[in-house]
């Protein structure tokens, strides 16, 4: 599947986790932000060592915040929520940010590269983390367009939609605010046929509103490519 070029884009994942209870403030930071989606999972943190106390990953109720939006935005809106959630001080939450390799409405898209530096921090990387967002309820559908076109398994998570006027105006469509989250584990020459299997049959013009994003992921250990057909 031939990867269509976009050389004035540049995407960011941007994550941020912090306890529940103060996730309105990145809630309001991110309103100010043309972010493409914005997602809200909750979890607990599970461990008590120093070392995840320090990171703000202890036994308390976390909020677990995904963005897609152009990099210098990241970049913006990280340093604001670092600057309002006090991450300098131990046990208040971390956030990150990871280059969007691609991304599929309706036909897969490459995203600004930053050239030879990339290509070469990349380029023993051999498979991609495939991102879905999609409309709750339709996960069995969307993984079976997956499956159909060479995902071997995938994992299903909930989330709630903040801020999603942004995505609104991004793929022309209206999102549901009620989200699922898949994760798919594929090889580079194979994400873009999977992405294109997504948006072709459960993409965001149908029930399912399922829209994919990739990063580069390395040194991955549990895939059977043995049941891969070619």
């Amino acid at each position: 599947m031939h990867l269509e070029q976009n050389k004035h884009l540049e995407l960011c994942l941007l994550s941020v986790i912090c306890d529940r209870d103060r996730s309105s403030i990145v809630e309001d930071a991110l309103e100010k932000y043309k972010t493409f989606f914005s997602l809200v999972t909750f979890g607990k943190g599970t461990a008590n060592s120093k070392i995840l106390s320090y990171l703000g990953l202890g036994e308390t109720e976390k909020a677990v915040f995904r963005c897609v939006l152009p990099k210098e935005e990241a970049v913006k809106l990280n340093a604001e929520i670092n600057e309002a959630l006090e991450f300098a001080k131990p046990g208040r939450g971390i956030s990150f940010t990871v280059k969007i390799d691609n991304g599929c409405y309706q036909k897969p898209v490459q995203f600004l590269s930053e050239g030879n530096k990339e290509e070469h921090m990349h380029k023993d990387a051999v498979h991609d983390l495939i991102i879905v967002v999609l409309n709750r309820g339709y996960c069995e559908d969307v993984m079976e367009a997956a499956s159909a076109a060479g995902a071997t398994g995938g994992t299903v998570m909930n989330a709630r939609g903040c801020g999603m006027s942004g995505m609104d105006k991004f793929f022309g469509v209206v999102i549901a605010p009620e989200k699922e989250v898949i994760w798919i584990v594929a090889t580079k020459d194979s994400s873009p046929d999977i992405m294109a299997g997504i948006a072709e049959k459960t993409g965001p013009t149908t029930d399912a509103g399922a829209v994919s994003f990739t990063i580069t992921v390395n040194d991955v250990h549990g895939i059977n490519l043995s049941r891969i057909e070619v």
